[in-house]
């Protein structure tokens, strides 16, 4: 029995995932980013900006993406359509679609935990 995932690392990896990512088109901080699965399906994310803050400073600054960083934006429901609305349910059911129903359980126990 495989060992449950104890990061969101971990379960990127569990599941075979790739991460490709390339420079937004409509965002000059952003960034276009698509997971594939082993199967070949993708889940595309158009344009998306991450942020590092200084706990210290409260400066904040962009950084890149990351397997664990576009995870979390799946889990965040907070994905918006093309007129700027939040997806929100749609959002929510697509993820659990392109990751299965316990693997996007396990993402929202993870992401609420705050385990990168």
């Amino acid at each position: 029995m495989p060992a449950t995932p104890a990061s969101l690392g971990e379960l990127f990896r569990s599941l075979g995932l790739t991460l490709s990512i390339r420079a937004a088109e409509d965002e000059d901080d952003g960034w276009a980013c698509t997971l594939t699965r082993p199967d070949g399906e993708t889940y595309d994310i158009e344009s998306v900006t991450f942020f590092d803050v200084d706990p210290e400073t409260g400066e904040e600054w962009t950084a890149e993406p990351s397997p664990s960083r576009v995870l979390s934006v799946l889990a965040g429901g907070e994905i918006e359509d093309e007129e700027g609305n939040t997806a929100g349910d749609h959002a929510e059911a697509t993820a659990r679609s392109f990751l299965g129903e316990d693997a996007y359980e396990q993402l929202l126990e993870l992401d609420a935990a705050g385990l990168e």
